[in-house]
């Protein structure tokens, strides 16, 4: 899970202003245009407009079909994830999440083969995951598009307990919602397969998913979250987990300080590096 050295940096920078309602309108209707993204066949493609926070790990390709933390190349392959908040006209502020993989939502599950898992949520970034958004029926109760208030125990892992550790009775990689109270719903839509996305192509498929921050309860104030929090996505095997962790959002001037002083400091690191 190499993070792409321009996601640290859109991090960095959207840390300097207050993140509330940033993105504009997202539609969730399985098109990613409305995010800036483009399928162009170059690395430039990943990136998104303004205000969008993401991460990419185009990596397929390479390590002999090795991800992290473990196998499947480009069909287990989670390339990138996209988060934003917005209130709407209606007063309400909603969660956006996508996601770009090489993963067939249509993956069935049996034998060497393995399906979609869910959206992860940490708030705190304690390690406990406190919400879990279903991209599937996962039992007679819990549906595609709940929004379910999880503990780790209500949660199923993954294959590895550590990175290319074949340990499945130890693993600590969530995947998917067993258990819970579900809370609310979400809007979620999955795109048909495409092509042409960044440098080293194959078929991917698109999610997005829009949440009303209310199902999250103390978690969330007003336009903003309380506290930071994670985000995360894998299938069922957990070949490739893909983590975004978003920046609380701090108000101005603190925030360009925080900035500023971190850049200060990198520069000053270099240097000394350089000597």
């Amino acid at each position: 899970m190499n993070k792409n050295l321009v996601a640290g940096l859109c991090l960095a920078l959207c840390a300097a202003t207050p993140l509330a309602a940033h993105a504009g309108t997202i539609t969730i209707d399985g098109n990613f245009a409305d995010w800036g993204i483009t399928n162009n066949g170059t690395a430039a493609g990943w990136t998104p407009k303004a205000g969008v926070l993401f991460v990419v790990e185009d990596q397929s390709n390479a390590n002999g079909g090795y991800l992290n933390p473990g196998w499947g190349g480009q069909a287990y392959d989670a390339e990138a994830l996209y988060l934003s908040w917005q209130t709407k006209a209606n007063g309400l502020t909603y969660l956006d999440i996508a996601l770009i993989t090489g993963h067939d939502p249509s993956t069935p599950t049996g034998g060497n083969s393995y399906g979609r898992g869910d959206f992860a949520i940490d708030f705190g970034r304690d390690g406990t995951w406190d919400f879990g958004i279903l991209t599937a029926n996962r039992s007679a109760t819990l549906h595609q598009g709940d929004v379910v208030a999880t503990t780790n125990a209500n949660w199923a892992t993954g294959l590895w307990s550590a990175p290319a550790v074949y340990d499945p009775a130890h693993s600590s990689y969530v995947t998917s919602v067993t258990d819970g109270t579900d809370v609310g719903d979400a809007a979620l839509a999955i795109s048909s397969s495409f092509v042409n996305m960044g440098t080293l192509g194959g078929k991917h498929w698109f999610y997005e998913v829009e949440i009303p921050v209310a199902n999250f309860g103390s978690y969330w104030q007003g336009a903003n979250p309380a506290e930071a929090f994670d985000v995360q996505w894998t299938m069922l095997c957990a070949n490739d987990v893909i983590t975004l962790d978003p920046p609380l959002a701090v108000p101005e001037p603190a925030g360009l300080a925080l900035l500023l002083g971190g850049l200060g400091l990198a520069a000053g690191t270099a240097r000394r590096r350089t000597k």
